[in-house]
């Protein structure tokens, strides 16, 4: 369990740096686009409904990271910020979800900047240390480049409608969706782990309610499984 969600987490931090980096135009004429492998939700499996953007609210929100072992032996593993904030790109008002992981061997940023009213991405842009990742999105298509150790190379891809990105856009969206025991639904996740990204099938499902005390304060709270088949991470 322990290494599945460590999985969990690797699959959720893309590629991205602190200094931007140039992100490729559309090319001036169409041509076509590489689809990503196919992502076909089963018939008992519906999409979930993207929610409504505009109820997000900007905030900071600051974890300390922890393995658990177990021998019940604990490792600190560095500290995890995300903001959310109010942001305006090319015009059009928007959010800001920026993370970064730092205290850790590698330290991590990710940036998504979403429009405002359906929590579309407008731009993608992450680090693992010196590795930088950057894209740009279109109503059904993604621009982008990945820098790292083995050179630059650059891609142009088909992107399934309503796709999640980085791991602060799941949690954000995660606490908008009408969640109950019983929800259950499907998502694109969008994931990138070397030099282009692909498209992994995820299953969202709530099977049970649980009280956990964190900081002295107990809070009754929804465990969202979020299951990929190979992979899980629950919220």
């Amino acid at each position: 369990m322990v290494r599945r969600l460590l999985l969990a987490v690797a699959l959720f931090v893309p590629v991205y740096t602190r200094a931007q980096i140039p992100v490729p135009t559309p090319p001036p004429t169409p041509t076509p686009l590489p689809v990503l492998p196919a992502v076909v939700l089963p018939e008992s499996l519906a999409a979930f409904e993207r929610p409504n953007g505009t109820l997000l609210r900007p905030g900071t929100l600051r974890y300390q990271l922890s393995l658990r072992k177990a021998d019940g032996q604990s490792i600190p593993l560095g500290a995890r910020t995300v903001v959310v904030t109010d942001s305006t790109l090319g015009g059009t008002p928007g959010w800001l979800i920026a993370e970064s992981r730092t205290g850790t061997v590698v330290e991590t940023t990710d940036s998504v900047f979403l429009s405002r009213g359906d929590l579309t991405p407008v731009r993608w842009i992450a680090t693992i240390g010196r590795a930088q990742f950057g894209a740009a999105f279109t109503r059904d298509s993604m621009y982008g480049a990945v820098q790292s150790y083995q050179g630059r190379s650059s891609f142009a891809v088909a992107v399934p409608a309503g796709s999640l990105l980085s791991a602060g856009m799941v949690e954000r969206v995660a606490e908008l969706l009408p969640l109950r025991i019983g929800y259950h639904a499907g998502a694109t996740l969008l994931v990138v782990d070397g030099v282009s990204p692909h498209a992994l099938l995820a299953e969202l499902k709530v099977d049970r309610d649980e009280r956990i005390d964190v900081g002295g304060r107990s809070a009754d709270c929804w465990v969202l499984a979020i299951d990929t088949g190979a992979l899980e991470l629950r919220l």
